[in-house]
């Protein structure tokens, strides 16, 4: 799946992960390739990918399909 972090400072993060968990205002969601089309708002804490870890303090992220754009704060 293909993931892309943005924030105000520029690209975090570009490339193809297995899965990212991400901190929405109603709880963490874990996001697989092939997840449903969803746009979210993120609270605080941390964009979770492999063994990496963004802290962010809130933003938005689009769901679909094969791709997840964060926009990050």
């Amino acid at each position: 799946m293909e993931l892309k972090i943005y924030s105000l400072d520029g690209i975090k993060f570009e490339g193809t992960v297995g899965q990212v968990s991400l901190p929405t205002e109603a709880g963490e969601i874990t996001v697989l390739k092939n997840h449903i089309p969803l746009i979210t708002v993120l609270k605080k804490g941390f964009v979770k990918i492999d063994k990496e870890n963004f802290q962010i303090e809130g933003g938005v992220a689009e769901i679909d399909g094969g791709k997840v754009v964060v926009l990050a704060n």
